[in-house]
């Protein structure tokens, strides 16, 4: 009887440097998503120049939910993987998913940069928002078959998988409302208690 093939394996060090590296590339891409506006020039007044700058507000907004919520995605993805001894074919595909999207996060970024805080742009937005806690979802499921857990929803997975979506719908309806729904989930999984609570999930 032929004996099974081994199971495919990466090294942790190179799947978290080859993960750091697209966490780090998206977060820098998004400062490349402001622009000035055209009308704007060093021989406009200094009241047009303020004005302008002023005028960006949204655009200051979204880059700092998006760049909020990469970072803290960087900081839960070290902590779920602190413990993590296997890295599993599951894990890596689960993982190549996830860093699609969040790469992928600078683009829905522009798109509010351009059109505004408009009912289709925050939508847009919230879609790829509920991508990747879906993303970090299958990852974290991977992480607890891979360390002999039983997999399970834990209310960290809850509050992505479900206040995504409802700030989506909010977004809808009073798009700055969705943003600052969006930006306040950032903040909430950067609480060290519930950054803590992913790495305790896999021990």
């Amino acid at each position: 009887m032929q004996a099974d093939s081994p199971k495919l394996t990466l090294s942790k060090a190179r799947f978290e440097a080859f993960s750091d590296g697209v966490f780090a590339i998206a977060i820098t891409l998004l400062v490349l998503e402001l622009h000035l506006p055209a009308r704007i020039s060093a021989l406009s007044s200094n009241t047009a120049q303020a004005h302008a700058l002023l005028h960006l507000w949204p655009a200051y907004l979204v880059y700092g939910a998006s760049f909020a919520t990469i970072g803290i995605m960087w900081l839960n993805h070290h902590a779920l993987f602190r413990f993590c001894k296997n890295i599993t074919h599951g894990i890596v595909i689960a993982n190549l998913f996830l860093l699609m999207l969040i790469s992928f996060l600078p683009f829905p970024t522009e798109v509010l940069g351009q059109f505004g805080l408009s009912r289709s742009a925050v939508v847009y937005y919230g879609i790829v928002l509920i991508g990747i806690a879906c993303g970090y979802f299958f990852v974290h499921q991977q992480v607890l078959a891979a360390e002999g857990l039983p997999r399970r929803v834990t209310a960290w997975n809850l509050v992505g998988l479900l206040l995504y979506p409802a700030a989506t719908l909010v977004g809808y309806f009073v798009p700055l409302a969705g943003i600052v729904v969006f930006a306040a989930l950032a903040l909430f999984y950067m609480i060290p208690k519930n950054v803590q609570s992913v790495a305790l999930t896999t021990k």
